[in-house]
């Protein structure tokens, strides 16, 4: 099951005169796990959202393997998961009833809904938490939940909005190792987070400020592009760097040749 390709052309977002994000291009290549990072308030919500087609774009071109995404088919709308911040899943539903209704709703029934309830409980690592109720699990159990209800219906593309938020160190990287497997599996699966530990996990990032891209890359290239020893640094940097300045410096370096002009140019 391959990925879909996402590319964002001029992309440009506005809520009344204010805008959220400033003419961004990016290509996310089908199977990649990517990272979308940044302080709060930088626009990375807003980027998944616009990029999965909830909420408008005021100019600018997203399209899915080269078609548009007012073009898309029904069959293809549903091949695109997102899961946003907070959980979607009722608390007081076991997890084997909540993924049994989720697949309902999203026409799932009989023996093909058993067979998706019990790939996603093996794939997320539920199988021994299937009888317990939703309320009760941990905060990265719940994520995995909520995830599990996407993947129901087997998407191709798949957006986390914050996903890892409130999880202790040593769950966010289980949590990642899980999400790089399932870019993986075939999937292109995109998340925004502001933690910027275990980033080695991601394929590609894309740093965010005030709504203004910073660098697209690979992580390990991130720390020689901004002079850091560790990307938490990067925070302390854009507190004192002109957001504009900052994309003007990108997009006249070598890494927006590679990782943007390079990535539009391809059919």
């Amino acid at each position: 099951m391959p990925g879909l390709r996402v590319r964002a052309q001029d992309l440009v977002v506005k809520a009344g005169r204010l805008t959220l994000i400033h003419g961004l291009n990016v290509v996310l290549e089908p199977g990649e796990f990517v990272g979308v990072l940044g302080p709060s308030g930088c626009g990375k919500s807003t980027l998944l959202r616009s990029l999965a087609g909830l909420q408008h774009v005021s100019a600018g071109k997203v399209s899915f393997d080269g078609v548009a995404l007012a073009a898309l088919s029904q069959d293809t709308r549903e091949k695109i998961g997102y899961v946003p911040q907070d959980d979607i899943v009722h608390g007081t539903l076991k997890v084997e009833r909540a993924l049994y209704y989720s697949g309902r709703l999203r026409g799932l029934s009989g023996p093909a809904l058993q067979t998706a309830t019990e790939q996603v409980l093996e794939q997320l690592e539920l199988k021994e938490r299937r009888k317990v109720r939703v309320d009760r699990l941990s905060g990265g159990q719940r994520k995995r939940v909520s995830i599990a209800v996407e993947l129901l219906t087997q998407p191709q593309l798949l957006f986390l909005d914050e996903p890892t938020s409130g999880l202790d160190p040593a769950l966010e990287e289980q949590f990642m190792d899980l999400c790089r497997n399932l870019a993986r599996s075939g999937r292109t699966v995109i998340m925004s987070t502001h933690v910027m530990q275990s980033l080695n996990r991601l394929d590609l990032i894309v740093v965010m400020q005030s709504g203004h891209v910073q660098f697209v890359g690979a992580p390990q290239m991130a720390l020689g592009y901004f002079g850091v020893t560790n990307l938490t640094q990067v925070y302390h940097l854009f507190s004192k760097q002109d957001p504009l300045q900052g994309a003007q410096r990108f997009l006249a370096s070598p890494l927006y040749t590679t990782y943007v002009t390079s990535r539009m140019a391809r059919p």
